[in-house]
C-alpha cells in the first residue's frame, strides 16, 4: 500500500508542486503581500499579540500596530513634504536628514506663491483683508499650499499623514520619541480606550483630526479643562535648559517653558493634552477625517485670519479634535540667515550663513546635525595610505599588466 502511495506521489509529483506554489502565490496576492521577504515579516510580526494596558478583557489582536511606527513613513498612511519647487536646497536636506533616519517621504507638494493664485479663488472670510496687505501676502500662498496638501489626502484616501514643511528638524531617535508618545496615547485616560482595529493598524489612534508636532507656542484649555494632560517618559527628549525655547508666552500665550512648569515635567517627560489654542505648522499630522474638515472649514466656508491663528480657531471653538505634545517632538531649523524663511523677510542683514551654524530649537540630538557627524571625517588619503603604498611597491604597478580583480595593485 505505501509502495502504491510513493508510485503516485512520484508520478504526480510536478503536478502537485505547481499547485503548491500557485496556491502560495494565491495567498500572497490576496493579503497584499508581494514578496517572500514580506511574507516572512508579516508571518513574524502576526507571532505579536497586545491587550490594551487600559482595559482588561481587551481582545487580543493578532499584529500590534504600534510597530508601525518603526517604518519608513513613522507609523502614518504618508509623509507629505512641503515645499516651494525653488528651495531645492531645503528639499536635499531633507532628502539627507530622512535617509539617515530610514524615513521615506512619500510626496513632495509643490508650495504657492501668493501671486500665482487667480483672484476668483480667494478664501471668504475677514482673514483675507489681512492677507492681502504687503506684510501678509506671502501667507496668502501658504494657506493655498496646506489647502492642496489637504485636498491631496482626500482625493488619495490616506488615512493618517505627516505634513512637514521643508525647514523642520526631528532629532534622531525620532523613531523611538514617537513610539513613546504613541504608546501614551493608547494609554491615556483623556480619550476612550483603543478600539480593536486602532490596536491592530493605527499606533496613533484615529480618534483625532490634527496633532500639533512642532507648535512654536500654545495654550491649553481654560478651567476646568486646564487639568486635561498627561505626562509620559521619553528618555530623548532633551534636557531643559534646550526643551525650553526662553520665552514667556506673550499676551498670554504659553510657551514650552511656561506649559513645562504648569505640568511639573522632570527631565525626561513630554506632555500630552487636547488642542486649544495650539501655532505652529513645521510639522501636523492630519487624518482623513481631519482633512475634510479642514478644507471646508478653511476653503470652502471662511477664513479669519492666517492659517496657523484659523486652524486655532476652530480647535477653541470646538470644531476640530486633536492632541499637542509639549516640548514637541520636531522643530524648525534656522541658520538665523535671509533664507531662513519664504513668509517674512527675517535676516537679510545677516548674509547667508548656511546650514553648518543652524540651530533646531528643543531638539537633543538634531538630524541635520548629525549629518556632519557621519558623513565628515573621512580621509581617505590617510585611511587607505597602506593600499597605495603597496600599490607602488609592486612591480606590476602602473605598467598597464596589473589584472583587475586581484591583489596586484
Amino acid at each position: 500500500m505505501a509502495g502504491s502511495v510513493n508510485m503516485v506521489l512520484k508520478r504526480h509529483q510536478p503536478t502537485l508542486i505547481i499547485t503548491i506554489v500557485i496556491f502560495v502565490v494565491l495567498i500572497f496576492t490576496l493579503s497584499g503581500v508581494t514578496t517572500v521577504a514580506e511574507a516572512t515579516k508579516v508571518a513574524n510580526v502576526a507571532k505579536l499579540s497586545v491587550k490594551d494596558p487600559k482595559v482588561s478583557g481587551t481582545a487580543v489582536v493578532e499584529y500590534d500596530g504600534l510597530q508601525n511606527v518603526q517604518n519608513a513613513t513613522l507609523g502614518f498612511g504618508a509623509i507629505l513634504l512641503l515645499s516651494l519647487m525653488s528651495r531645492t536646497d531645503r528639499q536635499d536636506a531633507i532628502t539627507l536628514i530622512a535617509s539617515q533616519c530610514d524615513i521615506k517621504i512619500s510626496h513632495v507638494i509643490p508650495g504657492v506663491v501668493s501671486e500665482e493664485i487667480n483672484e476668483k479663488a480667494y478664501p471668504f472670510g475677514r482673514g483675507l483683508e489681512k492677507l492681502l496687505t504687503p506684510q501678509y501676502m506671502p501667507y496668502l500662498g501658504s494657506w493655498r499650499s496646506h489647502m492642496n496638501t489637504f485636498k491631496y489626502i482626500i482625493d488619495n484616501k490616506i488615512e493618517t499623514a505627516l505634513i512637514i514643511e521643508d525647514d523642520v528638524d526631528w532629532d534622531i531617535n525620532v523613531k523611538a520619541q514617537l513610539t513613546a508618545f504613541a504608546q501614551a496615547l493608547r494609554t491615556s485616560r483623556l480619550r476612550r480606550p483603543f478600539s480593536e482595529e486602532e490596536l491592530e493598524r493605527a499606533p496613533y489612534g484615529l480618534d483625532w483630526d490634527i496633532m500639533h508636532l512642532a507648535t512654536s507656542k500654545a495654550n491649553m484649555a481654560a478651567a476646568p479643562r486646564d487639568k486635561a494632560f498627561i505626562k509620559y517618559n521619553d528618555p530623548y527628549r532633551a534636557s531643559s535648559d534646550v526643551a525650553n525655547n526662553g520665552c514667556t508666552g506673550p499676551n498670554g500665550w504659553f510657551c514650552w517653558g511656561d506649559i513645562m512648569a504648569y505640568t511639573k515635567l522632570n527631565e525626561t517627560q513630554r506632555a500630552i493634552f487636547p488642542s486649544y489654542e495650539s501655532v505652529g505648522l513645521s510639522a501636523i499630522a492630519v487624518s482623513y477625517r481631519g482633512a475634510k474638515r479642514l478644507l471646508y472649514y478653511l476653503s470652502y466656508k471662511e477664513l479669519v485670519d492666517t492659517l496657523d491663528y484659523s486652524i486655532t480657531d476652530l480647535l477653541r471653538k470646538g470644531a476640530l479634535r486633536g492632541w499637542t505634545v509639549s516640548p514637541p517632538l520636531l522643530s524648525e531649523w534656522k541658520t538665523h540667515g535671509k533664507s531662513d524663511s519664504d513668509l517674512k523677510k527675517v535676516g537679510l542683514n545677516s548674509g547667508q550663513p548656511g546650514n553648518m551654524n543652524g540651530v533646531s530649537a528643543g531638539i537633543a540630538h538634531s538630524a541635520r546635525k548629525a549629518l556632519t557627524e557621519n558623513l565628515e571625517g573621512e580621509d581617505y588619503w590617510k585611511n587607505e595610505a597602506p593600499y597605495w603604498n603597496r600599490a607602488h611597491d609592486n612591480a606590476n604597478s602602473g605598467t598597464g599588466d596589473v589584472k583587475v580583480g586581484t591583489d596586484d595593485w
